[in-house]
């Protein structure tokens, strides 16, 4: 057999094995990092499309160079083999070196998907930013006082040698978000068997004084939005164009349900989008869709809108986010150095939630100011958060005749109101409807806030004075608990009208 022929026998091997490992192990290993994804029904996992492409692309290109390599080193083994007179000695010797570089082969290409397995599955743990990439079942359950809170699990905010010692108590680490805007780490605990977890909470207290540490709470819409199974399809709202619009300057951060990409109200908006659910269970797009209708036209199309969507939906329960959630898009707004972080939603205080919101609100002139909805409850019920907290700008709802609306919550923690009465919104049928609640006033407030903050280089602790001095006193005179200091004037939010 001549040299050429022997060349030919090698690279007939290398093909044919190459066209294996394209179709077998290469796309288990892709298969596996697909596993973490969002099921096929909720579609806002595309910021990880992207991550999982490069690793395919990266993929191809290590194999392609991996056996072209491998290719070109039996080649040359080829030419230096002898060429015997004796056919079976050829033959012999051929066959014991092609197996030998086959074997060689196989084992140089294993590697390489093995090491892309690993890198796919690190890519999908980088884009969502848990040590456990799967989305877990829901289980509802109360604490003491009757809130809402996901069943057997807890939320910390700590460093890494106090999760060490969390890990020491028995407790299993469901899941570990890093917070680096925050400067802080959360993690997802569930307690262990035999102990409640009330009692988890007082013992990880004990052990570990100077984390946060509290049940993962469940929020609500601050407005009455019925079952709305729709999920969201996008991680960018674009123009007409296919193309994000640019951008005014404005950069208005929102927490909420999912937004409605296609809403022709939205078409001359640029939106970004960021899923951080991490439950099964489907995308809600009615009150965001409402919410960011609201600030598009507030800002007439000026602003650049940050959708953190936390809000998912289970059978038999009402749409609802978690703490950790909440705690997670308040670290991806800020890291997208937004004017203001609108927060249309309300629940129980939270030690995490708390943490957080006041890691921004007192630090640098940079940070976000957070506006947020006061509630629903009446004019008895108890104070929400995180309107409730210090240094969040609460906001009440009115009608067009300056009455307050008649569920709207009351107390020193209502700083300003706006209108929010019979408003025309977006919905997510991708018609309009009309809307009440203190949800949909806060929106004018974050927009009013966010001009003033970037158009018009108001230092922060200049801006409650200015929106004081500029608000209409409504009911006593000065402060109250019902109107705060007065009413932020809106633009003409007719139901008739625009």
């Amino acid at each position: 057999m001549s040299r050429n022929h022997r060349t030919a026998v090698y690279i007939i091997l290398a093909a044919g094995l190459t066209g294996a490992v394209l179709s077998g192990q290469a796309t288990d290993s892709t298969a596996q990092a697909q596993v973490a994804l969002p099921p096929l029904h909720d579609p806002l996992n595309s910021p990880l499309d992207p991550a999982l492409e490069r690793v395919d692309d990266g993929l191809g290109d290590r194999l392609g160079s991996r056996i072209e390599r491998r290719a070109r080193e039996m080649e040359e083994k080829a030419e230096e083999l002898p060429v015997d007179d004796a056919a079976e000695q050829t033959g012999t010797t051929l066959d014991d070196d092609a197996t030998d570089a086959v074997q060689s082969l196989d084992e140089s290409i294993d590697a390489v998907v093995d090491t892309a397995g690993s890198a796919a599955g690190q890519v999908v743990q980088d884009a969502s930013g848990v040590v456990s990439p799967a989305l877990r079942p829901f289980a509802l359950a109360a604490d003491p006082a009757g809130w809402p809170v996901e069943q057997d699990m807890l939320v910390v905010l700590l460093d890494e040698q106090q999760l060490e010692s969390l890990s020491r108590q028995g407790l299993e680490i469901v899941a570990r978000h890093e917070l680096p805007s925050l400067g802080l780490t959360m993690a997802t605990v569930r307690k262990a068997a035999g102990v409640t977890l009330p009692q988890t909470i007082l013992d990880v207290r004990a052990a570990l004084p100077d984390v946060a540490v509290d049940f993962n709470h469940i929020y609500r819409y601050a407005a009455d939005v019925g079952t709305d199974p729709e999920a969201a399809d996008g991680h960018v709202v674009s123009g007409d164009d296919g193309s994000p619009t640019a951008a005014a300057g404005m950069r208005v951060g929102m927490i909420d349900s999912a937004v409605m990409a296609e809403h022709f109200s939205l078409r001359d908006s640029a939106i970004v989008s960021e899923d951080l659910v991490t439950h099964e269970g489907t995308r809600p797009l009615g009150h965001g869709t409402a919410v960011a209708s609201l600030i598009a036209r507030s800002a007439n199309d000026e602003a650049k809108i940050y959708s953190a969507s936390v809000f998912f939906q289970t059978a038999g329960h009402a749409p609802g986010a978690t703490t950790e959630s909440l705690v997670a898009a308040l670290d991806w707004l800020v890291s997208e150095k937004v004017d203001v972080i609108n927060m249309s939603l309300a629940g129980p205080g939270n030690a995490l939630l708390e943490r957080a919101v006041a890691a921004i609100t007192t630090t640098a002139e940079e940070s976000p100011v957070i506006v947020a909805a006061v509630g629903n409850n009446g004019p008895s019920g108890e104070p929400l958060y995180p309107a409730a907290y210090q240094d969040v700008i609460g906001v009440t709802a009115v009608d067009r005749e300056e009455r307050i609306f008649r569920y709207a919550n009351r107390g020193d923690h209502v700083d300003f109101a706006a209108l929010g009465v019979d408003l025309k919104v977006a919905d997510n049928g991708a018609g309009w409807r009309i809307e009440s609640g203190t949800s949909m006033a806060s929106p004018h407030v974050a927009v009013v806030v966010a001009r003033m903050l970037h158009l018009e280089g108001m230092a922060h602790d200049a801006l409650i004075s200015a929106l004081t001095a500029s608000a209409e006193d409504l009911g006593r005179e000065g402060f109250d608990p019902v109107f705060g200091h007065g009413l932020i004037t809106a633009p003409p939010l007719l139901v008739s009208g625009q």
